[in-house]
């Protein structure tokens, strides 16, 4: 079962919810809750990054999901024109939600069907990719941020948020090698290619920039939150990180 959350905050997610709602045959449970077959609907009132717990929710409202994906803008001063997903927490301090120097089970088999379906649908010049691992919220179950950006434009754009809309209610979990990415900018340009050449999925990346926070203890927090990772992949040399790795039994 997957969880979609809504942000009414969000002009980008309700768009995308707007076209989720008229592509399946939902069941209205409440003002907040639609289900429809292994999907359910959820909106909050607040932003995403900032609501900790929904997975708690939704259990307590007797619709336990296995995994939840978020449904979100991007915004970034480059004004980039992206289709993103991306697994979720902080290797330092937790300026946008979360918690401190914590990562969330991510879902690498979704995360990566998903990124292979944007780019199907993606009818603009959209940069379709992965980003490494940032923000809020706190769960304790896997899940992943999939977004449109980067201004007011993108988040109106009905072709980008009916593509997300349509990725969301078709993907589907497509066993492949799990890794875990190194180094790199923040959009995983190396990463994204790995993964839709090589049949590889992903779930955290830690970009060039959050390399300094890779302590051995979040290096195993990497791992243990990247479900069924044997492999990381460096964008960039590190030779301390690698060597704890392997010790770690991690194929470099």
């Amino acid at each position: 079962m997957i969880g979609i959350v809504i942000s009414r905050e969000d002009t980008a997610s309700m768009n995308i919810a707007r076209f989720l709602l008229s592509s399946a045959p939902w069941q209205e449970k409440s003002s907040s809750l639609y289900c429809a077959g292994e999907r359910v609907m959820y909106f909050i009132d607040d932003l995403h990054i900032y609501h900790d717990g929904v997975d708690r929710e939704l259990a307590s409202s007797g619709h336990a999901v296995d995994v939840i994906v978020f449904a979100s803008r991007h915004a970034s001063a480059a004004q980039k024109k992206t289709l993103t997903v991306h697994p979720i927490g902080n290797y330092g301090k937790a300026e946008y939600g979360g918690r401190d120097r914590t990562l969330v089970p991510s879902a690498p088999f979704l995360m990566r069907n998903a990124l292979e379906l944007l780019k199907e649908k993606n009818a603009g010049d959209y940069e379709v990719c992965y980003e490494a691992t940032h923000h809020g919220p706190y769960l304790e179950i896997p899940c992943f941020f999939i977004e449109v950006g980067s201004t007011e434009k993108e988040w109106q754009d009905e072709q980008a948020c009916r593509a997300i809309a349509e990725t969301i209610l078709e993907m589907e979990e497509k066993p492949f090698e799990v890794a875990i990415g190194i180094g790199g900018g923040h959009y995983a340009p190396r990463f994204t290619e790995i993964a839709l050449e090589r049949d590889v999925a992903f779930g955290h990346i830690a970009a060039r920039y959050a390399t300094g926070n890779l302590t051995d203890e979040m290096l195993e927090k990497m791992v243990k939150a990247t479900p069924g990772c044997t492999k990381a992949y460096f964008h960039g040399t590190y030779d301390k990180i690698e060597e704890k790795l392997k010790e770690m039994g991690i194929e470099i």
